[in-house]
């Protein structure tokens, strides 16, 4: 009969199974490059294409296409820089971040105390940074929103195609923007607007030009040096390819200096992964909980898609996850998969296309669906060992030997899980202890558990037959269901379940029965989860409560026992796991259980702890 802490790790491991590589790697770039290939062909000349696919051992697909500034320029190559335009918010939003984390500001200040009085002029000053972040300011979009010609253009856009050499500061920009009316605050709304009271706000508390912030807090740290800040510091290496729309040539025109810290950014699809890798693996943020909360999302309206703290997320399709990080006009692309460790970055240097069907092609590797289904349905498996300092199952402490405080197991767990849909699971696991001290005593247990993901939950039914051996034969036969729902709270997760045990026998009055036929047992349990250090140290922890139908006993005279229904026992524990790396976590806890009942063998007020180890396939 496992242990509440072991149901919990075979839990888990079933809700954090993913999908495995789809198709081979070459036969995924194949398809990526040949779509490549076609999309740059749509541009007619007008903008080559960059696309670089990399895991967290290298490089696994890299291409380039088209020319890089009309049918007469040299070739495109995997290393030519681009204009990244939006993906430029990301990189600010990452800049206000480090700065919080340094104190100079935080995601909840006004910015009417971080902004001169001149600047919020026209604006709600009690509007946070958080909102600008996250596009739920309610501020319009400077490009496009606000009363329009003819044409379609409002006062920005016109006094911006009236004049390609002009050179825009940010303040007239804003002096545009105050113009359009704001919307409640709340809801989202895409608005380079915020972006650019964002880096006037860097500038402001740094006492620096935004581009040489960005080199300090980014670029330099992260090794980005073919980046920069357009119209506003000198390009380091080459020049970049030239960004299209439609037919219109978008580079090196000095009125496109309007996009500054929403969008003015150069850079290379290799400087763009090493970006998205600091994020990623803790290398750009101090504390975990920076990245969780970039990685907080509001609806957008659009199906699937979410907007962090300038970050997009999209689901994949077929329970494959999500990728999150931006992507710009022009479709440049930057972004990450956390399911499988991959980036993907590039350009088309084209307004008048999509950048899309080359994340679809490495992710099915240009397979039919049915092909890919089929390819998803993987095997898993999770070897693991530990010791306990006593068998306390369901409130019992199971090896109480003559009223003393009991006898610790050795116990090891093996589970081994097929994926065999999107959303469902089938596990099979078996489970063996013997006791550290005291009587002799071994058991054994085996289980099969069917789970089906729903949304942020699950809900699962198991069998589970359990034999144990001392000074005679044990065992016991029994169904369990369980139900649990996952719930994000900044970088706290709190799983909130109940799991269900009915016994089917045989009785323990006939002398080889665990409990009696037909008892039950229900536990009603929180689980939470805190990141402490990337994603190596965590804090688990965890209350319960039970209630017992006949399961346990209670001591009856003559050194008898007899099952009882109530309240059984309220218990809570933490849990250090610190993952080594993808295959291997350690893990120590302690726990604490108070009886509500007189449970045979068992103190009102019992402390245990132990330690694991758990090998991942």
């Amino acid at each position: 009969m496992n242990t509440p802490t072991l149901r919990l790790l075979a839990c888990s491991f079933v809700l954090s199974v993913i999908a495995t590589s789809t198709g081979s790697a070459q036969t995924a770039s194949q398809a990526v490059l040949t779509e490549l290939d076609q999309l740059v062909a749509d541009n007619q000349d007008k903008g080559g294409g960059i696309v670089r696919i990399a895991g967290r051992d290298g490089v696994l697909c890299q291409g380039a296409a088209g020319k890089f500034a009309g049918p007469d320029s040299p070739d495109m190559t995997p290393d030519t820089p681009f204009e990244i335009a939006s993906i430029t918010k990301a990189v600010t939003a990452a800049t206000i971040l480090v700065l919080a984390e340094e104190g100079k500001l935080t995601l909840d200040t006004p910015i009417g105390k971080v902004l001169p009085a001149k600047t919020v002029q026209g604006f709600d000053s009690s509007l946070t940074i958080r909102q600008l972040l996250s596009h739920t300011s309610g501020l319009l979009h400077y490009w496009t929103d606000g009363a329009r010609d003819r044409e379609g253009n409002n006062a920005f856009l016109r006094s911006f195609l009236a004049d390609p050499g002009h050179n825009w500061t940010p303040d007239e920009i804003l002096s545009y923007a105050r113009e359009i009316p704001s919307r409640r605050p709340g809801r989202f709304h895409y608005s380079d607007t915020n972006f650019v009271l964002l880096g006037l706000i860097i500038e402001h508390v740094t006492g620096q030009p935004l581009h040489a912030v960005y080199r300090q807090k980014i670029f330099r740290p992260l090794g980005m040096d073919s980046t920069w800040l357009t119209y506003h510091e000198p390009r380091r290496g080459a020049p970049q390819s030239h960004r299209y729309e439609g037919s219109e040539d978008l580079t090196d025109v000095p009125r496109q200096s309007a996009d500054w810290a929403g969008g003015g950014l150069v850079s290379t699809a290799r400087d763009l992964e090493r970006f998205l890798r600091g994020l990623a693996d803790g290398k750009l943020f101090h504390d975990p909980a920076t990245l969780q909360a970039m990685l907080t999302f509001v609806p957008t309206g659009e199906q699937d898609i979410s907007y962090g703290l300038g970050l997009y997320r999209v689901k994949l399709d077929g329970g494959l996850g999500e990728v999150w990080g931006h992507d710009g006009h022009g479709n440049s692309f930057a972004y990450y998969w956390p399911q499988r460790g991959v980036t993907f970055t590039g350009t088309l240097n084209q307004v008048d296309n999509d950048w899309w069907p080359l994340v679809e092609a490495w992710v099915s590797g240009g397979k039919s669906l049915s092909d890919f289904e089929e390819d998803r349905q993987t095997f898993n498996a999770s070897l693991s060992t530990g010791w306990d300092s006593l068998y306390m199952d369901k409130g019992a402490n199971g090896l109480n030997d003559n009223n003393r405080y009991g006898a610790g197991i050795y116990w090891t767990a093996l589970s081994l899980t097929w994926n065999i849909s999107e959303s469902n699971f089938l596990t099979a696991g078996v489970w063996q202890a013997f006791a550290t001290s005291g009587p002799s005593y071994r058991e054994t247990d085996t289980d099969i558990t069917f789970t089906q993901l729903v949304g942020d939950g699950f809900v699962s039914l198991a069998y589970d037959f359990n034999y144990g051996y001392s000074d005679g034969n044990f065992y016991s036969n029994e169904l369990v269901a369980s139900a649990g729902w996952d719930f994000t709270l900044g970088p706290l997760t709190l799983t909130p379940s109940a799991t269900y045990w009915f016994a089917l026998g045989p009785d323990s009055d006939s002398g080889s029965g665990f409990v009696e036929a037909c008892s039950s047992f229900l536990n009603l349990r929180l689980d939470g989860n805190l990141p402490l250090y990337r994603d190596i140290l965590a804090l688990d922890f965890w209350g319960a409560f039970g209630v017992n139908f006949r399961y346990n006993t209670s001591p009856a005279p003559d050194d008898e026992v007899t099952p009882f229904t109530g309240p059984n026992n309220l218990e809570c524990g933490l849990s250090l796991p610190v993952r080594v790396n993808r295959y291997i976590t350690f893990s120590v806890y302690g726990a604490y259980s108070h009886a509500l009942n007189d449970i045979s063998g068992t103190a009102a007020n019992t402390f245990w702890g132990g330690g694991s180890v758990q090998f991942s396939y």
